[in-house]
């Protein structure tokens, strides 16, 4: 972003306490001219998770009644054009309001720029102005969803997790919970469960991010680590801004499985998790009922749990024991 007086501090990204984009250093020659109003949406994100906590910051900004677009820029060469994900997300923050997307440098007659009301760290929590707009878009998703969630890992393609969550997912079925597996359902029909249910409990994902966006204070949320890292600390912070108090933490892991080129915990480790002390801690939160069934996987599982992820990763894994535990 370049006007007149050189850098625009507002248009900045940041991420974590420190500035993400750098000062233009001269000012770029334009290649098209954008009449009217416009406002800028700041940079648009690939990454599922990302894009949720990164590219929707500023649409707290939605009541202009002459602006023609929110303008995005691509945050990596390889974002041609928005994703169908993206474009519904978009639709329901901003309806009023279609979103462009600008790869090459143009000059705009007349640009809003709100500021960063959202993102990763201090700010995960988003700023009244952030959740008082989604509280008012949220509110008018249907409530015919289930009304007991567990969101499910056990059909995503990713290679981090939990080892043994199918038996997890038998559990909470057994224990009359619907399963969810987000990325086999619309933006939509995500939110609609999220906004439907009394009772969500998952491992951790970007799932979590994205029902962040309804969380309402009358519903009880659980989130079962599967890696012992602080990113995890974003998720929580983003949940307590919307539900207004802490979501329960469940930490049950006792290790984590990795390449051995890895000393410690990150996005892609396979967790091993007490599944008892995961029972337990849900039956004193109010998730579970102590009378009902839950089975714990025996060692063999357990083993061969381990086996499929070294084939899902194509390498061997090391097991490594947790020295400290993050919300212990």
């Amino acid at each position: 972003m370049f006007d007149k007086n050189g850098d625009v501090p507002t248009a900045a990204h940041w991420r974590e306490n420190k500035r993400v984009s750098q000062p233009v250093c001269e000012r770029p020659k334009p290649t098209a001219y954008l009449s009217g109003t416009h406002i800028y949406g700041g940079f648009l994100f690939g990454h599922f998770g990302h894009f949720l906590v990164e590219s929707l910051t500023r649409l707290w900004v939605t009541d202009e009644p002459y602006a023609k677009s929110f303008l995005f820029m691509p945050r990596r060469e390889n974002c041609k054009s928005f994703r169908s994900y993206q474009t519904a997300m978009l639709d329901i923050l901003a309806p009023d309001v279609p979103a462009q997307l600008v790869s090459q440098a143009v000059e705009v007659e007349r640009l809003i720029i709100p500021g960063q009301a959202f993102g990763l760290g201090a700010i995960s929590r988003g700023t009244p102005e952030f959740r008082s707009m989604l509280r008012a878009r949220m509110s008018k998703l249907p409530t015919n969803g289930p009304k007991k969630i567990y969101i499910s890992r056990t059909l995503h393609s990713a290679v981090g997790g939990v080892l043994n969550e199918e038996i997890l997912e038998e559990n909470f079925a057994e224990n009359g919970y619907t399963i969810m597996h987000p990325q086999k359902m619309s933006i939509s029909e995500q939110l609609i469960w999220y906004n439907s249910a009394e009772y969500i409990v998952g491992v951790d994902s970007s799932a979590f991010h994205l029902y962040a966006f309804v969380g309402r204070p009358d519903q009880k949320v659980a989130l079962i680590l599967r890696r012992n890292v602080d990113a995890v600390s974003h998720i929580v912070s983003q949940i307590e801004g919307m539900i207004e108090r802490q979501p329960t933490i469940i930490n049950s892991l006792v290790a984590e499985w990795m390449p051995e080129r890895y000393k410690f915990g990150f996005h892609q480790s396979l967790g091993e998790a007490n599944h008892d002390d995961i029972r337990i801690k849900l039956i004193s939160e109010g998730f579970l009922k102590s009378e009902k069934k839950w089975r714990v996987p025996t060692s063999d599982e357990a083993l061969t749990a381990v086996r499929i992820g070294e084939k899902s990763k194509g390498e061997t894994l090391v097991r490594r024991v947790l020295q400290k535990r993050i919300f212990a």
